[in-house]
């Protein structure tokens, strides 16, 4: 069973619809994670599979991610189906979560959370020193990315 490792949270001055549109468009996902060069695959379909192209720090390598969990406008579930990052080999099940809750009509709370357990104890010990951090550090850069995105277009 995954364990939360990770999680943020931001208020967007945005509606949910508006929220919901950007994290479920391929074409925009590399504005909102600062890690993705680019993708390909589908984001609005539970079932489908992205495939990203990252940069981490310039270590570069491929992601294929598939969407296990989906409700419209509320919550989307990813984990991760292969990599040649190395992540997989030493995260066991993943999952990505976006949880959107509307707090009035341009006014939605949006949650970040990581879920997984480390995959052996040299995962376990670069969890507890620096990946819980990496991961958090990188979930309020995609929240902010995505009040900068959303807020820009309501105006």
């Amino acid at each position: 069973m995954s364990k939360l490792q990770a999680r943020n949270e931001a208020v967007v001055n945005a509606s949910a619809a508006k929220i919901w549109a950007l994290i479920t468009d391929i074409a925009v996902l590399h504005k909102v994670n600062p890690g993705v060069i680019s993708a390909s695959g589908r984001m609005d379909k539970q079932g489908e599979t992205r495939i990203c192209q990252i940069d981490n720090k310039g270590r570069k390598g491929t992601m294929t991610e598939k969407l296990i969990e989906m409700v419209p406008e509320k919550k989307t579930v990813w984990t991760i189906e292969s990599d040649t990052m190395g992540m997989s080999k030493m995260l066991k099940d993943t999952r990505f979560v976006f949880n959107l809750e509307k707090l009035a009509e341009n006014k939605t709370k949006v949650v970040s959370e990581t879920y997984y357990q480390p995959a052996n104890l040299i995962a376990k010990i670069m969890n507890g020193v620096m990946m819980k951090k990496m991961i958090g550090k990188a979930q309020k850069e995609i929240l902010g990315n995505i009040k900068a995105l959303t807020e820009r277009q309501v105006s």
